[in-house]
C-alpha cells in the first residue's frame, strides 16, 4: 500500500513546504487540484519538486476536457524530468460547479467525455515521442520536427489514474486503458466519491475493473485508489480502514480532508502531514 496526501489549501510557496513535511513524514505522494481560476497546480508541483528528493507529485484531479492536451503533455513530461519522474497525472471530465461554469461554458457531457478519450489518446502519443499524428474531431494532430522535447522520465508514460464510473462500460474501460482507476459511484444526488459508499459497492468496482482489463487484454501492475479524510482521533480505527480497502485491492490510500476551509486551513493540514500515513 502506498499513501498520498491531497494539499486542498495553500499557494506555491506553502505547498513546497508541506511537501517537505511530507516527505519527511514518509508519505509517499503530494496532490493538489486544479482550479478554472485560482492557484496553479503545476506550479505549486514544481516548486514542490524543487525541495524534495524522493516524494512523487500528483494531482486529483486534472479536468483533462477543458485543456488542451498537447499543453498538458508539456507541461507534465517537463515536471516529470525536473523531478526525475515523479509525476502523477490524475484526470477526469471535471465536476461542474460555478468556479468552472463563471468561466466557461459548458459543452455538455458527451462532448466532454470524448474529449477526455481523444485527450488521452494524445497525451499516450505525445509522451511516446515524435512521429505522432492523431485525427480527432476534436484534437487533430500533425507529426512536427520543430522544437521536439526529450521525452518524460517514466516510460512508456507517465503514471496516469483516470476516473470511472462504476457500472459504465465506457467510463471504465477508458479508465482500463490508464494505470490507476479513481472510482466513482451514482448516488441519489449525482457522482459522489467512493468514501461515502459501502466499501462492498466499491469491491464491485475493483472487480469491474479487473474484468475489463482482462476482457481488453491488458496485463501489467494497475493501481487502485481509495480516497478518505482520516480520522486521526482514532489511528486504530483509520489503521483498520487501511487494511479493509487494501484486502479488497486498493494499492494507494489518500487523505484528503476537503472541509477544513475554516480557521488555519495550512496549520490543520500540516498537523494531518505530521501524523504521518496510517501505514499498517
Amino acid at each position: 500500500m502506498h499513501y498520498g496526501v491531497v494539499m486542498t489549501s495553500g499557494d506555491a510557496a506553502a505547498v513546497a513546504e508541506l511537501a517537505q513535511a511530507a516527505e519527511r513524514s514518509g508519505w509517499d505522494a503530494i496532490f493538489t487540484w486544479e482550479p478554472v481560476w485560482g492557484i496553479d497546480a503545476w506550479v505549486c508541483l514544481t516548486a514542490a519538486a524543487m525541495r524534495t528528493s524522493t516524494i512523487r507529485l500528483g494531482t486529483m484531479l486534472t479536468p483533462l476536457p477543458r485543456r488542451k492536451p498537447w499543453d498538458v503533455a508539456t507541461t507534465t513530461a517537463t515536471l516529470d524530468r525536473l523531478s526525475g519522474g515523479r509525476v502523477i497525472l490524475s484526470v477526469g471530465l471535471g465536476a461542474l460547479h460555478e468556479g468552472w461554469t463563471a468561466f466557461e461554458r459548458d459543452e455538455g457531457r458527451r462532448t466532454r467525455a470524448e474529449q477526455l478519450d481523444e485527450g488521452l489518446d494524445v497525451l499516450f502519443g505525445l509522451w511516446r515521442g515524435q512521429p505522432f499524428s492523431y485525427r480527432g474531431k476534436h484534437f487533430p494532430v500533425q507529426p512536427t520536427t520543430f522544437m521536439v522535447p526529450p521525452p518524460p522520465v517514466q516510460q512508456p508514460r507517465i503514471t496516469t489514474w483516470c476516473v470511472g464510473l462504476a457500472g459504465s462500460r465506457r467510463s471504465m474501460a477508458r479508465a482500463a486503458r490508464c494505470d490507476g482507476l479513481l472510482p466513482n459511484f451514482r448516488g441519489d444526488g449525482g457522482r459522489v466519491a467512493e468514501g461515502a459508499h459501502p466499501l462492498a459497492r466499491w469491491e464491485q468496482a475493483v472487480t469491474e475493473i479487473r474484468g475489463l482489463r482482462t476482457e481488453l487484454g491488458l496485463t501489467g501492475p494497475y493501481d487502485v485508489v481509495y480516497e478518505a479524510a482520516t480520522d486521526w482521533a482514532d489511528p486504530a480505527a483509520a489503521r483498520q480502514l487501511v487494511r479493509d480497502v487494501q484486502g479488497i485491492g486498493a494499492t494507494w490510500y489518500l487523505d484528503a480532508d476537503w472541509s477544513a476551509a475554516t480557521g488555519d486551513p495550512i496549520a490543520a493540514l500540516r498537523e494531518r502531514i505530521e501524523h504521518g500515513p496510517p501505514r499498517i
